[in-house]
């Protein structure tokens, strides 16, 4: 979806990679570099989620590392002077029953999408239906880019400022 010679940095995760260290390079390019987008994908708790099961304690304590993970993440903004003109956007693909997924129920299709930084009204509930594809629609309308008529996915406008 992106060409490759538009892309800076590439840290390639592999079977087993450490997310801690995904998340303290990622800190550490933000910090030097001040991207104008980063994309971090982190493979947990998805794993655990599958392999042992969502909504299990092991579960749990995987979205406890992942919100250290995060906080990383977000000093590195903070450190690097341009929280005040960052969006980010948490999302997940997915939910999940038991170790699966891929079904129509609500625990199977809800998910987190939580969106803070600049322009976005803060405290706001989304009231509207919101769908994993409209991550990167909203993605490319903060960009200001025109986004594909094949795409399915809509920008999230009532998580900003208008």
């Amino acid at each position: 979806m992106i060409e490759k010679e538009a892309i800076n940095f590439v840290v390639p995760g592999t079977k087993g990679y450490n997310e801690g260290f995904c998340a303290d390079t990622t800190a550490a390019i933000i910090r030097k570099e001040k991207p104008m987008l980063t994309f971090v994908h982190f493979s947990e708790p998805d794993n655990t989620g599958h392999g042992i099961g969502h909504h299990t304690p092991a579960y749990y304590a995987e979205l406890e590392k992942l919100d250290i993970r995060i906080g990383k993440i977000l000093a590195a903004v903070k450190a690097a002077g341009i929280e005040k003109e960052t969006v980010i956007i948490l999302s997940a693909d997915h939910g999940g029953v038991g170790k699966g997924h891929g079904g129509k129920s609500l625990a199977e299709v809800e998910i987190p999408w939580i969106a803070s930084g600049a322009g976005v009204v803060p405290n706001h509930e989304i009231k509207g239906v919101t769908i994993t594809y409209d991550t990167a629609a909203t993605i490319a309308w903060l960009l200001g880019l025109k986004e594909p008529q094949s795409w399915r996915g809509k920008p999230v406008f009532e998580a900003f400022k208008q």
